[in-house]
């Protein structure tokens, strides 16, 4: 399923497939810390009808380190990936911190993206003061440090993520359950979907914190660099009540903000609810 991808500067691009190889294509990214390995399977993918590509962001499983980069960087690795594959037309979706990737992408690429895809989304809190409750707390006093001092909460974020990480590896060791509410827990319940989790994880692990750290400052302490209201792609918002990790109240922005939008808003539903809504998620993207 491992692909790589050579970029026009030198980087190399990670990417799996699944479904159907004559099916709609539609590009994903995964929340922060995660990376193709923490994949949906294939039978969602086949009975959508999609040809379903998980990428990897810079620093993440099989992509390199991009250095500096901007929200506004990833469409330009995307449109190359998709011109390498002979994709012309394609949706996208992001799950959590791939939310802001998957919008830059139907920002910036509104000729080539059919359909944009928020899955339990975090909103533009840098950009939006009054959204920036929705950031978790232990990140809030991040974000004010960061208005006086940019690059000390960059180099804090690579000394954090170092020791979540290391946190993690011992905890994925000892066996220890993640928290949450009880759709997640039930979820990652699966054997299927907890091992997915963990090879995703260690894998993040052993890349080391560099990515993890430049997702977080591009999340919380960096301008997206564009409206959210200026997206114009047709656009499938698919948040979960219970949702403990990102408000639900962001969904309502996003349907408020992007032109034309759908929200699906699904009662009792936690943050992972790609993972047991699938087929309807890509459904909507290839529909």
């Amino acid at each position: 399923m491992d692909r790589t991808f050579a970029l026009s500067d030198g980087r190399t691009l990670g990417y799996a497939q699944w479904g159907s190889s004559d099916g709609a294509p539609v590009l994903g990214f995964h929340g922060t810390s995660l990376s193709r390995l923490a994949h949906v399977g294939d039978d969602a993918p086949r009975a959508a009808g999609v040809r379903l590509i998980l990428v990897d962001r810079p620093g993440y499983g099989l992509s390199d380190l991009h250095p500096g980069r901007t929200l506004l960087d990833w469409p330009r690795d995307i449109a190359e990936l998709a011109d390498g594959l002979g994709i012309d037309h394609f949706a996208v979706f992001g799950m959590s911190g791939g939310g802001p990737h998957a919008a830059s992408c139907a920002y910036a690429l509104p000729d080539r993206v059919s359909a944009l895809g928020l899955v339990s989304s975090p909103a533009p809190v840098w950009d939006r003061p009054e959204l920036r409750f929705s950031a978790p707390p232990h990140r809030q006093p991040m974000i004010e440090l960061a208005e006086r001092d940019p690059d000390l909460v960059a180099r804090q974020l690579i000394e954090d993520c170092r020791a979540e990480l290391e946190r993690i590896a011992v905890d994925s060791r000892n066996g220890a359950k993640g928290g949450g509410p009880a759709a997640d827990q039930e979820i990652l319940a699966d054997p299927e979907v907890r091992d997915r989790f963990e090879a995703a994880t260690l894998e993040t692990v052993a890349r080391g914190p560099a990515g993890y750290a430049h997702d977080l400052f591009l999340l919380y302490v960096a301008p997206w660099g564009f409206p959210p209201e200026e997206i114009d792609v047709t656009t499938q918002i698919w948040h979960g009540d219970e949702d403990a990790a990102v408000s639900p109240r962001i969904a309502d922005f996003f349907a408020e903000t992007i032109p034309g939008s759908r929200l699906h808003m699904l009662p009792g539903a936690g943050h992972l609810l790609l993972w047991s809504h699938a087929e309807d998620i890509l459904h909507s993207l290839a529909a």
